[in-house]
């Protein structure tokens, strides 16, 4: 693993476990591009970072997530995972995904998440 998706991963787990965004905004580089794909929202740079696992994070009550696979490159890493949660309205959700991270040097540069959106859906009552 590249050491940049080391830092990654466990950024991701201080968020997941405390809420905390610091470690991911230091991660940022300004310019950096954020995405989640399914949902269409794209924020740019150190500040947008913030937003971006601020808002991933207020969904969950409690969340974990475990890394399955890895795969890096000379720029940039796919990360898979399962997490496994409790939604903010108390509804226990697992979900699984990748990530995809840019990097250039020691910070990352893009970050591309598709994960199984179909899991949030909750069926409606007639």
């Amino acid at each position: 693993m590249s050491a940049v998706s080391d830092r990654f991963m466990a950024a991701l787990h201080h968020l997941d476990e405390h809420g905390d965004t610091g470690p991911m905004v230091e991660l940022t580089a300004p310019g950096a591009v954020l995405r989640k794909l399914d949902r269409h929202q794209e924020e740019t740079g150190p500040d947008g970072a913030r937003v971006f696992w601020d808002d991933y994070r207020s969904v969950f009550g409690t969340i974990t997530t475990e890394f399955t696979s890895t795969l890096d490159g000379e720029t940039g890493s796919s990360l898979e995972w399962v997490s496994r949660s409790t939604l903010t309205d108390g509804a226990e959700l697992t979900y699984s995904g990748v990530t995809v991270i840019d990097v250039v040097g020691d910070q990352v540069t893009g970050v591309r998440t598709y994960y199984d959106s179909a899991a949030f859906i909750r069926p409606t009552r007639a």
